[in-house]
């Protein structure tokens, strides 16, 4: 991820030639969605802010710096939106994905750069249905009305993430519990801080494993945050008693305070049932259904409704260099 990532793409599971990606920020004023829309004088056009992938970047990345340099404004991503595919240049294939991301400060936006983006403006979402230049730019502001329609739009990230790559179990001859990651795995480790930087994370836990830890030390450390060890997590734990396990999750998913969780393979079908149960079925069937469910280092983010009972609303999967 991040700087482990060759093709920004890849991550996401999605090719392309050229990839960008941006949000639709809104908010709500007197109880109205608004929406926020930037003018771009060399097309005088009105879109969403978004850009162009950077070197090293994911596409989570690229939203977030977009939209800050676009509009002012320093976002967490919320749900996906719809992505956008089209053909730019010489019969490039451009892929642009784009997420929701609540503002809620009052600070009036202002762009960087006025030649790139001269205004940046609030409307409600119904008028900006006519205001958007692009057609196509409606795909992404119809499901926010929808997910603003139900509630959905206000969610939390539960972020479960599979250790690094780790040293071969059959040749390791020591505690299992101390099995260390290979240099692979410290790399995907590193590559995590960037990635997730653009979730709002409040908790980080893990198994207390020291493949599990290593995992998660790095974007802890860059948030300000301790590891938060969780004995259920571990896969000794989990093959013991592994309802423990599974009520440990359902916890984590009553406390409504955006977390990662990192644990082991063995332990995963049991934290992926419970998530199942907090779904509908469509959102169920995006689970990983098949062993090893997750690759080395790789992230699943789980987007929670907020209320009473949890609900996932939406599913996103990250991988990282796998070597």
């Amino acid at each position: 991820m991040s700087q482990a990532v060759s093709n920004a793409g890849e991550s996401a599971g999605v090719r392309a030639d050229v990839y960008a990606a941006g949000a639709v920020c809104w908010r709500e004023r007197g109880g109205v969605l608004e929406v926020l829309l930037v003018h771009r004088p060399k097309y005088n056009d009105w879109s969403w802010p978004k850009g162009k992938v950077e070197p090293g970047e994911t596409l989570p990345e690229t939203a977030v710096r977009e939209v800050a340099e676009e509009t002012g404004y320093r976002i967490h991503l919320g749900i996906p939106l719809p992505a956008a595919r089209y053909t730019v240049g010489k019969r490039l294939d451009k892929h642009v994905s784009y997420w929701a991301a609540q503002v809620k400060s009052d600070v009036l936006p202002a762009p960087e750069n006025p030649k790139e983006i001269d205004e940046a403006a609030w409307c409600p979402a119904q008028t900006a249905l006519s205001r958007l230049s692009a057609h196509a730019d409606r795909e992404q502001l119809t499901r926010l009305m929808q997910a603003h329609a139900t509630g959905s739009l206000f969610t939390w990230p539960f972020i479960l993430v599979r250790h690094g790559k780790a040293f071969p179990r059959a040749k390791w001859h020591e505690t299992e519990s101390v099995r260390p990651l290979l240099g692979l795995g410290t790399v995907q480790a590193m590559a995590l801080t960037g990635l997730l930087s653009a979730w709002k994370i409040k908790r980080v836990y893990s198994s207390p494993w020291k493949r599990c830890v290593a995992t998660v030390k790095p974007i802890a450390a860059a948030l300000g945050k301790n590891v938060r060890l969780l004995a259920p997590l571990s896969e000794k734990a989990h093959t013991l008693a592994p309802q423990k396990t599974v009520k440990t999750i359902e916890k984590l998913l009553l406390k409504e305070q955006p977390a990662v969780v990192c644990t082991h393979r063995p332990v995963l079908p049991s934290i992926l049932h419970v998530l199942g149960e907090h779904a509908p079925a469509g959102v169920r069937a995006e689970l990983p259904q098949e062993d090893p469910y997750l690759h080395p280092g790789e992230v699943l983010i789980a987007h929670v409704r907020r209320g009473p009972v949890p609900r996932i609303v939406a599913l996103e999967r990250f991988r990282p260099i796998d070597g």
